[in-house]
């Protein structure tokens, strides 16, 4: 599913409201649809939506930033201050998790500028071998992403249906 799940449930509850509510001739239905509407918000802040995906990419971008801190400091330069996470990530809810990749993403880019223009020449295999890891992370986070798009099944469109009464395999 491509839409979020703060974008679903606020879809939900405007509909509710706004459709549903003023239908409702009894306060008995009334009060029912406000403890809907009461626990659908609730519920929003304590689920993840797909989380897999998300905590996929902030993994692979994390790896990459801890190997390319150790890359850099074992030949004997400096990495760029601030991409290697302060603390461990964990995060237990659908917003922490966003805020995550956010943090990531925005590491990971400091580490590419870096990397375009490093602030002293780097050696060769080290850069050969950072640029490699680069493009590695980036074709699996988009691998990850990939995941997120429904893929059209044309095969399903296209099959001939079984006619009404046939039985099915053959003799």
């Amino acid at each position: 599913m491509n839409q979020s799940l703060e974008a679903l449930m606020s879809s939900v509850c405007r509909a509710l409201q706004e459709d549903i509510l003023p239908e409702l001739s009894s306060d008995h239905a009334r009060s029912q649809l406000a403890g809907v509407l009461d626990v659908l918000d609730k519920v929003e802040s304590m689920v993840v939506w797909s989380p897999d995906v998300v905590r996929e990419q902030v993994d692979l971008i994390e790896s990459c930033l801890s190997k390319a801190v150790v890359f850099i400091a074992a030949s004997g330069h400096s990495a760029p201050s601030g991409i290697a996470a302060d603390e461990p990530v964990n995060p237990a809810t659908q917003t922490a998790l966003l805020a995550a990749l956010a943090d990531a993403e925005y590491r990971f880019a400091r580490f590419t500028d870096w990397l375009f223009s490093p602030p002293e020449r780097l050696p060769g295999p080290l850069s050969v071998e950072l640029h490699e890891l680069l493009r590695t992370t980036l074709r699996n986070t988009l691998k990850a992403q990939r995941r997120l798009v429904p893929s059209a099944d044309f095969s399903s469109m296209t099959a001939p249906r079984p006619q009404a009464g046939a039985k099915g395999g053959t003799p």
